[in-house]
């Protein structure tokens, strides 16, 4: 498979390029696909299952995480809390369209849509106002 050049489109994926990016999803092919596209993107990917994604979690080694809100119980939460108290930014992010996780969580769509993940991109890396 050809190689997608992802940053001629003007959104800010380049802004993924060189991170260190945990992905956990549940769905495996939407985590291939995501990893696919990050890594087209110039991010270093390290993908996880829970419980797995919390002993994967090292500050010297995570720039920012990826988490799908709709693990089993409550690992997303007990992984993103880790990653609040480590100082790493992270998104929640689900492969099925609910609204009501948007809004609940400020969490994002993961697709293969390359401005949901322009999205993310702003979300985790974009300067934060003060």
């Amino acid at each position: 498979m050809a190689k997608k050049d992802l940053n001629n489109h003007g959104l800010p994926l380049n802004l993924f390029a060189g991170k260190r990016i945990l992905v956990v999803e549940e769905d495996h092919f939407v985590a291939v696909e995501a990893r696919q596209l990050l890594e087209a993107a110039g991010a270093r990917i390290t993908g996880a299952t829970f419980p797995f994604a919390i002993g994967m979690i090292d500050p010297e080694a995570t720039d920012a995480a990826i988490l799908d809100i709709r693990l089993d119980g409550e690992a997303a939460f007990l992984i993103a809390d880790r990653l609040y108290n480590l100082g790493i930014p992270f998104v929640f992010a689900t492969s099925h369209v609910d609204a009501s996780v948007k809004d609940s969580f400020g969490g994002f769509h993961l697709c293969g849509d390359l401005h949901a993940l322009g999205d993310i991109a702003l979300a985790l890396f974009s300067p934060k106002p003060h």
